[in-house]
């Protein structure tokens, strides 16, 4: 290997690791885990992932699992834009 393909090789093993630091971060505190988000925790683009499939695959299983039962009645984005959306419909039909 060259040592320009070595040091490729080297930031591509830290982008790996910075990525899996970040969703561990988000999955641990209940933070947003899009795939926009880690990578901007990450600090990489979001093209690295369809690159990195497993790290992709990593994410959206990690997102539609089920959370612990002391967790389950936290609000959550998903269900603040359900409420919302449901005051639109009330108000609406005013």
């Amino acid at each position: 290997m060259t040592s320009m393909s070595e040091g490729r090789s080297e930031e591509t093993t830290r982008r790996r690791e910075r990525v899996l630091k970040a969703i561990a971060a988000a999955f641990g505190s209940g933070e947003e885990a899009s795939v926009s988000a880690i990578a901007r925790a990450a600090r990489v683009d979001r093209s690295f992932f369809y690159r990195h499939r497993d790290l992709l695959e990593r994410i959206h299983s990690a997102a539609a699992a089920p959370l612990p039962a002391s967790e389950a009645a936290a609000v959550t984005r998903a269900s603040l834009q359900a409420d919302l959306a449901n005051a639109l419909e009330r108000n609406s039909r005013r």
